[in-house]
């Protein structure tokens, strides 16, 4: 299933997306959210683009250390028993993100693509809501990954 929406950011979306995620490196990601409203406010490409960049930013080293014919994949576990969670029972956004990236990390942009039309085609503000927490997790997670990748610790 092709799809004709670019999910490569442009050189000044790298930049500002980069830039976010600094702010996130250094404890600082209150700077960064503000950054990425032109990308919601551009439409379906741009926001699509920067879920993309930052599920590649969170997955990527992950990625990297896999076994030959190994998938990337995240784990669920629910912070109040310790225990292994649903997927199913996390909240829309978080759902998304998690979904969204891992699939990205398996280099299934057909079902990231799907995933992301199934959150805004209803186009309502319940969908507008989730995206926007999605984005978030996909942002907590690159800067998690950045911070482990580098050793740096916020």
């Amino acid at each position: 299933m092709g799809h004709d929406i670019p999910t490569t950011p442009q050189d000044n979306d790298a930049e500002t997306i980069m830039a976010a995620l600094a702010h996130g490196m250094t404890g600082h990601p209150e700077k960064a959210i503000p950054l990425f409203q032109p990308f919601l406010l551009a439409g379906p490409a741009k926001a699509l683009g920067l879920c993309a960049s930052l599920a590649e930013m969170s997955a990527g080293p992950a990625r990297k250390n896999l076994p030959a014919g190994g998938t990337f994949g995240l784990l669920v576990y629910d912070v109040t028993t310790g225990r292994r969670g649903d997927i199913s029972e996390a909240p829309a956004g978080v759902r998304f993100a998690m979904q969204f990236s891992t699939a990205w990390g398996n280099g299934d942009q057909d079902t990231a693509y799907a995933l992301f039309r199934a959150l805004i085609d209803p186009g309502d503000e319940e969908g507008a809501r989730a995206l926007a927490d999605g984005i978030r997790c996909l942002f907590d997670m690159a800067v998690i990954s950045l911070n482990e990748t580098t050793g740096r610790t916020a």
